[in-house]
């Protein structure tokens, strides 16, 4: 099973106010990160960690514990994959998202783009799984954590505005700046 992802947890609290709902370019960074993902050849697109979403089974264990959370409500086993994005990168693409599907396919393992945890394309392993059972007995887990408990590919990155992340007002202004910029 392919499923895509978008993680929408988040607190906010840099932003000041639901990052998910803020609007630019004429939607809501969650419906550009949902809209990215159904573009894409995916047998099924959700919500994990909002009130239209997957709650979270684990309160509070950052983006890991929404993910796990997919996991376990989907009952995704060895061989699925999990394309994973945040709701806060207004300016990523269906292509760039396209190329982790891809070498995640071909190669059946994890992939990312160098430096950079997000988006990614996690291939559930029987590795990954006893990782995620982790979860529930410690404070928290980062993606690094996760990811590293099996084989991870790498992707060039070929354009790093695209994984710009919106998390305060300042950054929001400069993410409409930069789109205005890009209009004919």
């Amino acid at each position: 099973m392919q499923i895509g992802l978008v993680l929408s947890g988040g607190k906010s609290s840099r932003m000041g106010k639901d990052k998910a709902a803020v609007e630019i370019g004429g939607s809501t960074m969650l419906e550009h990160s949902m809209s990215l993902l159904n573009s894409l050849v995916l047998d099924k697109v959700v919500l994990s960690g909002s009130a239209d979403g997957y709650p979270d089974i684990f309160p509070d264990k950052g983006p890991v514990g929404g993910i796990y959370s997919a996991i376990v409500n989907l009952s995704l086993k060895e061989g699925d994959l999990v394309l994973i994005i945040p709701n806060d990168m207004p300016l990523m693409r269906s292509n760039v998202l396209s190329q982790l599907l891809e070498q995640s396919l071909n190669h059946q393992c994890t992939y990312i783009f160098k430096r950079h945890p997000m988006p990614l394309c996690l291939y559930i392993s029987e590795n990954v799984l006893a990782q995620c059972q982790l979860l529930e007995s410690v404070k928290g887990m980062s993606i690094k954590q996760l990811i590293e408990a099996d084989k991870v590919g790498e992707l060039a990155v070929k354009d790093d505005s695209v994984f710009i992340n919106v998390n305060t007002p300042q950054e929001l202004e400069d993410v409409i700046q930069t789109l205005q910029e890009m209009r004919p």
